[in-house]
């Protein structure tokens, strides 16, 4: 990892992203579509033999985004690279959940999360426990085929009255389990900030 960045979002947590990631805006379409417009043009270039690919860059991210936009998301990054020169194709949606089932007052947020998602493997991150589900699946890119790694992180805020879903999709993915450790880190470094006004012990 390299120039790791501490990146803060909606003003509720913040993330350390390695290498070099992407904020693209969410629920405004015309600053979507401008960000969408520099990054192709300059990650793809401007050459008119590239003119299929900049169509597809720019097809796949605006699927992407209104996805994102069509759900509780509050938070899209894209990488593009994990070390300098290095491209790193990947994105994470950050959205906003309610429980399945209501948590009892006072309930074990472990507890409740193998009740709610018993099919996902747990871990214990920093910030307390999470539940995750990953999958490796063949996509095609250009008429080639490449596996994708999908995971699904879900983990309750301070307090435990919604849970924050995260899902990170890789393409071109060869080697999903150093991938998954990656991003296993990057969720094990999200912080939650103390709300406007509240006081530094609430963090």
């Amino acid at each position: 990892m390299t120039d790791p960045r501490l990146t803060t979002l909606d003003d509720e947590l913040t993330i350390v992203f390695p290498g070099t990631w992407v904020m693209i805006p969410l629920h405004d379409d015309e600053a979507a579509a401008r960000r969408i417009q520099r990054l192709v043009a300059d990650r793809v270039g401007r050459a008119d033999r590239l003119a299929r690919v900049r169509r597809t860059a720019k097809s796949e991210l605006e699927r992407l985004v209104a996805l994102a936009n069509g759900s509780t998301a509050f938070a899209l990054a894209l990488s593009l690279e994990i070390l300098p020169g290095v491209p790193f194709p990947a994105s994470i949606v950050l959205s906003r959940e309610e429980w399945p089932t209501r948590p009892e007052p006072g309930a074990d947020p472990a507890v409740h999360l193998a009740r709610c998602f018993p099919d996902d493997e747990a871990l214990d991150f920093s910030f307390g426990p999470v539940r995750r589900r990953s999958t490796v699946r063949t996509s095609t890119y250009e008429e080639e085929t490449a596996p994708e790694l999908v995971a699904d992180y879900r983990f309750a805020v301070p307090g435990g009255e919604r849970l924050v879903h995260a899902r990170v999709n890789a393409p071109m993915a060869a080697a999903p389990d150093l991938y998954l450790e990656l991003f296993d880190a990057m969720i094990d470094s999200i912080s939650f900030r103390a709300p406007l006004g509240a006081p530094a012990a609430a963090r």
